[in-house]
Parts: structure tokens; sequence; C-alpha cells
């Protein structure tokens, strides 16, 4: 699947997403989508930032993983916004922001089962 439809599912999981993008482990920044019509809380280095702590902080988490297991996905809860952040195989992660307004399990529930099931280890093809 491309990049492109996999944000565009995500966008239309539902309407309070903000926002999506697709990043390395690195922090690179692969591809996003923006809601049309959203102010974005954070400008461009700082969402670069952001992207470089969680790939670091993913990387942190799964030397743990043969002892507790692979990880799943990280919730944030801020004032503002909620931001979760998966991993899309072994090379990929995903972060999405929502709105205060809307719940948390629901949107959560939803992104597990677009990505449920077995993926490669580049299921973007981009290597």
């Amino acid at each position: 699947m491309s990049v492109e439809r996999i944000l565009d599912n995500i966008m239309n999981a539902d309407k309070h997403i903000r926002y999506a993008t697709i990043f390395d482990l690195d922090g690179n920044e692969i591809k996003t989508s923006v809601r049309k019509d959203t102010d974005l809380f954070l400008d461009e280095n700082a969402t670069k930032e952001t992207l470089r702590y969680s790939a670091n902080a993913w990387k942190i988490r799964k030397s743990f993983a043969p002892r507790i297991g692979k990880g799943q996905y990280v919730l944030a809860v801020y004032e503002k916004l909620r931001r979760l952040t998966v991993p899309v195989g072994d090379k990929y992660l995903l972060m999405i922001t929502w709105g205060t307004d809307a719940g948390i399990s629901d949107i959560i529930e939803r992104i597990e089962n677009m990505f449920s099931g077995d993926y490669t280890k580049d299921p973007f093809h981009l290597a």
C-alpha cells in the first residue's frame, strides 16, 4: 500500500484526526498529511525535533522487547491534543494527533485495526 493511501485512510478514520506523519527510525519525515484548515501547534523545526525524539525513544523501547514484548503504540496526552506513535514494520513509525474533543480508545482501536496483521520489514517499499 502506498504511503499516500495509508495517510488518506488514517485521516478518513476519524474527523478529529488533525495530523498524521510517517517517519523513519532516525526521525526523518517520509510523508505527512494535515487536515484542511488545521492550525499546527508546532513549527517545522519543533516538529522535526519531536520526530527525532520519538524515533530515539522508540529505539530505546525496542531494546526491551526481548523481555517485555514488542511495543504496540505510545500515547501522549497533552492539554491541547493527543499524540499516538505506532510502529509500522521494522523501519518506520506513524505519528497521529487529534484534539481533546475525540475519544482516545475509539481512535486507537481504528488505527490498531488498520495495522493489524503481518507487515514486511518495508511495508512502503521505500528502501
